[in-house]
C-alpha cells in the first residue's frame, strides 16, 4: 500500500512517482512465485540500469 493518505483507504498501486533525489518506502508481500521486473517505466532509465528482476520463492524452499 502506498502511504500518505487516510488510513483504511489506500490503494493498492503497481505504479508510484518518486521525484528526482528522493526516496519512497512501501511494503510488499511477496506471496506469488516466480520473477517480477522492478522498473522505472521510463525506457531511458531502464536502458541506464533502473530495472532489475526479483525472485518470489515458494514457501518450500524450492525455485521458482
Amino acid at each position: 500500500m502506498v502511504t500518505g493518505g487516510p488510513s483504511g483507504h489506500q490503494p493498492l498501486k503497481h505504479t508510484v512517482n518518486v521525484a528526482p533525489g528522493s526516496t519512497v518506502t512501501f511494503d510488499l508481500t511477496a506471496d506469488a512465485p516466480g520473477d517480477w521486473a522492478f522498473h522505472c517505466h521510463m525506457l531511458m532509465h531502464m536502458h541506464a540500469g533502473m530495472f532489475n528482476v526479483v525472485t518470489v520463492r515458494p514457501l518450500d524452499g524450492d525455485a521458482a
